[in-house]
This record gives C-alpha cells, sequence and structure tokens, in this order.
C-alpha cells in the first residue's frame, strides 16, 4: 500500500513539472471571447481572463455511448454535507455501524447486469470502479482538494488533478482515503482508492481514447457486534464509554484488493454533427467504432487469529482458532460495437433520428478459492477458467424532439452462463416545458446465480448448489418538472426464483451458520418515490418520500416508508458569502432487520432477527461558500436520547451516538 501511496506522489510531482512545460491555453479560450462574464483589469490596465469551473468540463463512460458530451463541474452547496457514501438522500443504507464497514442498501436495489459475478458486494460503496473515473477537458489545470474531520471516529480525504498537456489531450489522478475507527472497538475502516485517467481527442475529432489504472484497498475490521444487547434500554449502560464494550471478535478483517486497466477507442467515419453547448460543442456521429478493452484482478478474503465463543459464525472446520478463506479472479473482456446514426443535415434541433448499434463482448475469467492453513497450505484449492460471450443490440428512433423511444439488447449465447439476458426499452416524452416530462421503462433480466450461492467452500462454511436463475421483470414510469422542481417514480418488480442467505438451524455443528437459499415462488415489490423542492422567500425544504410494499417481507426485508427531508435558510453575507444553515430529518418505518455473517461478508436472514424501533434521526449543519471554497460544519443525531437512546439498522450492531462536531472543506484550484 505504501509503494502504491509512493507512486501517487511521485505521479502528482510529474504531472506539476508537465504543467511547466505544457501548452499554455489559457490564452486559447474561444479567442477570449467568453470571459465567464468575469474580467479584471491588471494594475498595468490589461484584461485577462479569470478561469472558473465553467472552464473545466468533464464526461464519463456512460455519456460517450452515443456522443460525446462534456458536462460542467458542480460547485454549488448542494448537499455538500452529506459527506458519508451509507448517508445520501436518496440512496440509504443499512450498516454495521461505521463508514467503512459492510453495508447494503435499504430501500430495493437490484443489480441489473449478467453474467458472471463472485457475489462479494458488502464493500462496494467504498470501491472506485471503471464508470466513476472522469475525463476531463480542462483550459486551466485543474485541482479540488476535499477533507471532512471528526476526530479520529470518521476521516476523509480525496484529490483530484487535471490538466490538458495539450489542448486535445488531458491527464489526471485521483486518490481517496476512508479512515473512520469508529466508537466502539473493532470497528475501523480502511480504504484507499487511486486512479490515473487519460482522454485524447485527435484535432479533428474523429478519434477519441480514454484510458485508465484504478486500485482499490479495502479493510474492514470485524468485531462481530457488542456482547451488551441492552445498550440503549438499560439505565445503566447510558453515558458509558464505547470503547470499554465487549466485542465478539477481537482481531477478524476482511480484506478486498482490487486493480484494474481500461483502454477505450472510439472512431467517427463519415459526417460528424454538432449541438452547441456551454463552452464546448456536443459531437454526433453519423457511423462510429468501438473497442474496448478492460483487464482486473480482484481478491476477497477474510482473516482471523483468535479463539473465540462460535456466537458469531460456526467453529472451524479446518482449524478452530485460525482462518484464512479468499476468493479471487481475474477478468480480460473485448468489447467491439459498431454504431450507425440517420438524422437530418444542418438541423440545430434533432429530430426524427434512427439508432442502431450491434457488437460482441468476451469475457474470460480465471478464478480461484482458497482455504489456507496457518503454515500457508491448502485444505481447499478450486481453480476454474472459463468464458462468456455476448451479443450487444441497441435500436432507437426519435419521432420528434419531444418524443424518443429506445431498446438495449444483452444475450450471452456462448460460455458458462449461457442464456443469461437482459432486454430494456425506454422512452421519453417531453410533454411541454411547463408540464414537464415522462420517461416510461421496463426491462427482463435473466441472471445466473452469482458464483457464491452455488460454491463456497472455507473454514466456517461450506455448500456446493446449482441454483436457477433469477428471472426479473420491471415496469417504471417517472415524471420530471423542473419548473415545479417535482419528480416523481412509481416502479413494479416481480422477481422468480430469488436467491439470499438465512441462518443455518440444522444442528449444533451449524449454529449461527447461514446457508444460500432459492425461493421457490415469485416476489411482488411496488415502490413509489416523489421528491420536491419548496422555497419561501430565503426558506428552503427539500424532501423526498418514498413508499415500498412487498408480498414477502420476511425475506425480501425494506421498510414500508422511508424520508429524507432537508430544511434551511439561503443567505449571502457581505455579497460574496454564501451561507446554508439548516437541519436535516430522515426516518423509516419499522422492518424486520437483517443480520451479518463477517465469515462469509453477507447479510442474510436470521431465525431470531428483531424489529428494532425505529426514530427520526436529525442533522443539523451549516454550510458555506467563499470564491473557490466549500465548507460545513455538522453535528449528527442531536436528537439522540428523545425520543430513544439510540437505533439498529443491522441485528446486533448499533450505529454511532451522537457526533458534535465533524468539519468539511473542498477548495478548487483553476490554474
Amino acid at each position: 500500500m505504501y509503494k502504491r501511496i509512493v507512486l501517487f506522489v511521485f505521479l502528482l510531482i510529474s504531472l506539476g513539472i508537465g504543467q511547466v512545460t505544457a501548452q499554455d491555453l489559457k490564452t486559447t479560450v474561444k479567442d477570449n471571447k467568453e470571459l465567464d462574464s468575469l474580467r479584471k483589469k491588471e494594475e498595468e490596465g490589461q484584461d485577462s481572463v479569470v478561469f472558473t469551473s465553467k472552464y473545466v468540463r468533464y464526461t464519463t463512460l456512460k455519456l460517450t455511448k452515443d456522443s460525446i458530451q462534456t458536462l460542467a463541474l458542480d460547485t454549488s452547496l448542494n448537499g455538500f454535507q452529506n459527506f458519508s457514501v451509507l448517508v445520501q438522500p436518496r440512496r440509504p443504507t443499512v450498516s454495521t455501524g461505521n463508514l467503512g464497514l459492510a453495508a447494503m442498501p435499504m430501500l430495493f436495489e437490484p443489480l441489473k447486469t449478467i453474467g458472471f459475478d463472485a457475489g462479494f458486494h458488502a464493500l462496494d460503496y467504498y470501491a472506485m470502479t471503471q464508470d466513476d473515473v472522469k475525463y476531463y477537458q480542462a483550459r486551466t489545470p485543474f485541482t479540488s482538494l476535499y477533507y471532512v474531520a471528526a476526530s479520529d471516529v470518521e476521516q476523509v480525504f480525496r484529490v483530484i488533478h487535471s490538466q490538458n498537456v495539450k489542448k486535445n489531450f488531458n491527464i489526471g489522478a485521483n486518490f481517496n482515503r476512508i479512515g473512520a475507527n469508529g466508537v466502539y472497538a473493532r470497528q475501523r475502516g480502511d480504504d484507499l482508492n487511486g486512479a490515473l485517467f487519460t482522454w485524447y481527442q485527435s484535432p479533428n475529432k474523429r478519434y477519441n481514447l480514454w484510458s485508465n489504472a484504478i486500485f482499490n484497498t479495502l479493510k474492514a475490521a470485524e468485531n462481530g457486534s457488542i456482547t451488551n444487547d441492552s445498550i440503549y434500554t438499560s439505565a445503566s449502560q447510558l453515558g458509558l464509554n464505547r470503547i470499554a464494550e465487549r466485542i465478539r471478535l477481537n482481531n477478524a478483517r476482511q480484506i478486498w484488493r482490487q486493480g484494474s486497466f481500461m483502454l477505450k477507442q472510439t472512431y467517427f467515419v463519415g459526417r460528424i454533427d454538432s449541438l452547441a453547448q456551454e463552452i464546448s460543442d456536443k459531437i454526433l456521429p453519423t457511423n462510429k467504432i468501438s473497442y474496448t478493452f478492460k483487464y482486473s484482478k480482484n481478491s476477497y478474503a477474510f482473516q482471523k487469529d483468535e479463539a473465540d465463543d462460535h456466537s458469531v459464525f460456526p467453529k472451524g472446520y479446518a482449524d478452530s482458532t485460525f482462518t484464512n478463506d479468499s476468493t479471487s479472479y481475474k477478468h480480460i473482456q473485448n468489447e467491439f460495437i459498431y454504431s450507425f446514426f440517420l438524422r437530418a443535415k444542418a438541423s440545430t434541433i434533432i429530430k426524427n433520428e434512427l439508432k442502431l448499434d450491434a457488437g460482441i463482448r468476451h469475457d474470460y475469467y480465471d478464478y480461484t478459492q482458497l482455504g489456507r492453513y496457518r503454515d500457508k497450505t491448502n485444505f481447499y484449492n478450486y481453480t476454474s477458467s472459463f468464458q462468456n460471450i455476448t451479443l450487444l443490440g441497441a435500436a432507437g428512433y426519435r419521432f420528434s424532439n419531444r418524443i424518443d423511444l429506445n431498446v438495449d439488447v444483452e444475450q450471452i449465447f456462448q460460455g458458462l452462463n449461457t442464456g443469461d439476458f437482459l432486454y430494456e426499452a425506454k422512452s421519453n416524452v417531453l410533454l411541454s416545458n411547463s408540464v414537464g416530462r415522462v420517461v416510461l421503462g421496463a426491462y427482463f433480466q435473466n441472471k445466473s446465480p452469482e458464483e457464491l450461492y452455488n460454491r463456497y467452500v472455507g473454514n466456517h462454511y461450506s455448500w456446493l448448489n446449482n441454483f436457477d436463475r433469477t428471472k426479473t421483470i420491471n415496469l417504471s414510469f417517472k415524471y420530471f418538472n423542473d419548473r415545479l422542481k417535482f419528480d416523481a417514480t412509481a416502479e413494479y418488480y416481480l422477481i422468480n426464483n430469488y436467491l439470499y442467505f438465512e441462518q443455518d438451524t440444522l444442528g449444533s455443528v451449524t449454529k449461527n451458520g447461514i446457508k444460500p437459499v432459492q425461493l421457490s415462488g415469485s416476489i411482488n415489490l411496488l415502490k413509489i418515490a416523489l421528491g420536491k423542492k419548496f422555497k419561501w422567500g430565503k426558506f428552503h425544504l427539500d424532501s423526498y418520500l418514498v413508499y415500498q410494499k412487498t408480498d414477502n417481507p420476511g425475506i425480501l426485508r425494506t421498510p414500508e416508508v422511508y424520508t429524507f427531508n432537508s430544511f434551511y435558510l439561503d443567505q449571502t453575507f457581505f455579497k460574496v458569502l454564501k451561507t446554508n444553515v439548516g437541519f436535516d430529518v430522515r426516518y423509516n418505518t419499522s422492518y424486520k432487520n437483517y443480520s451479518y455473517s463477517p465469515a462469509a461478508g453477507q447479510f442474510y436472514v436470521g431465525s431470531n432477527d428483531k424489529t428494532f424501533d425505529t426514530t427520526p434521526i436529525v442533522d443539523v449543519w451549516v454550510k458555506a461558500s467563499l470564491r473557490k471554497a466549500n465548507l460545513f460544519v455538522k453535528c449528527d443525531y442531536v436528537n439522540q436520547g428523545f425520543p430513544v437512546n439510540g437505533y439498529y439498522t443491522i441485528n446486533q450492531y448499533p450505529m454511532q451516538d451522537r457526533l458534535l462536531f465533524k468539519f468539511g472543506v473542498q477548495w478548487n484550484f483553476y490554474d
């Protein structure tokens, strides 16, 4: 890990040196005709461009699917106080009590993928993926520093640097670090992410190359929960130092390591159209050839070296005190797609456009599962190599600038997961600028079980299954009205052969064990979400409400009602200090919570899981923006003690107590 940090620092220094010799782009911003309405006079009376976030734009792999379009940086205060990936207004989670530890979505969010999946997702929130990388067009060197501190309970640090070494060639780097010790013993989450990325565009804009290299090192201490189950109900327990609470595991941990490389190239053949957008135009091809290469290496391990009371997981089969179970795989992917677009020439508004995509993707996997003794010999060693070949297709038609229809197809026709498919259709309908727009969607997914469900042999668990594919049908209706600042979503899910983990209660050997199970019937779920932003003078209220109803709440465990509300005063002091003062309130109705198994890294349905009381969680904050810096001060869970003394989201794992002071700052540099 330290070698990677040294390498990252060296690369940042190299980028800084490159800045000295890089092409000076500050004098070529549309011939200095666009000054972002900010021009200043120097002492000599000469004008110069004042560079702001307007001149730094970015794209993502998703935005390059049909065209080349860029977005402006978001430097607003909107949601700035919600720094934790676990506490996002519209994507709430349940977790084992601290940032950096195992977590899963609170609301129903199925994975919309097909093909091979190792099955480990408890730490996914902290990993950087190919889709997370942003590729910049920076008219001036851009650096963003981000830091959040809450004593040693939570600390988050991020750095982004990007610059154009030539007008059409950008390079950059990301560095993220989470160090969170929590309030109980053995609660540390220690996550390290890094990425190097580049974007090259030929002068005639026909050829584009995006490339990145990413590494993730995720370390999560596992304490097995505290032994005291009356921490919030017994008067004698209130006010005690949480670090003194007894825990069930003292040196267990999860270690995930992921490294990947991606290279994507596109070439436009034939006529190229463009649509004007701020600073740079949106490039629209008529014929496009794209090729993507990806390589990744992933490993997931659970380790412990201690005697325990077997209250968290069963006694080890190979060794009662030492465990080193690991799963790893290498993945090589090659993808080729040809795209054809038919549209009218010289049109400022795109309408009556036909789009066709045809492609093929080849995935090769080298999979290994190991169970090791203390002397590093293996009591279990399983290896397998396999492949998948997937047919890719898409068709779309824009009837006018108000209505379009798009269909996407993924079908695995050869390999381990032959028969998997994902068919999706979506239609956008603009009713009017005042009435709003509607998005109709549907998809049908046929997905093979994650490998973890079919095969796993470790020191504490062992199973071999041959489960059927899970079939998911989704219908969705979404409505957006930008003028009213209102959005609504209604989704229906029909799931057959649903897979989950449950507690294995057969006999003393498997006491506190878990096992994968496939539901023989179907599950129905209805999900309705409403979002609205209110404004009364300087006062604002941003509200989000979700209602969910399932016919099998004992298996698919999710609250019926969830809401997040942010109320604040928007005030500007001294004409430059934009300030928001307010509080957030989040709440969900009670439901049976999941349990968690550290040895497998899985959430499961327990036989005696409790339905915990729920309470509104209130956070108070102040955030401000001054020139290139945003900052906030925040107090979490200020209402602890009213009406309850604390809360759980996962069985036996208490959540954090009130934190009186959290401080965060983001500082952007454009020179």
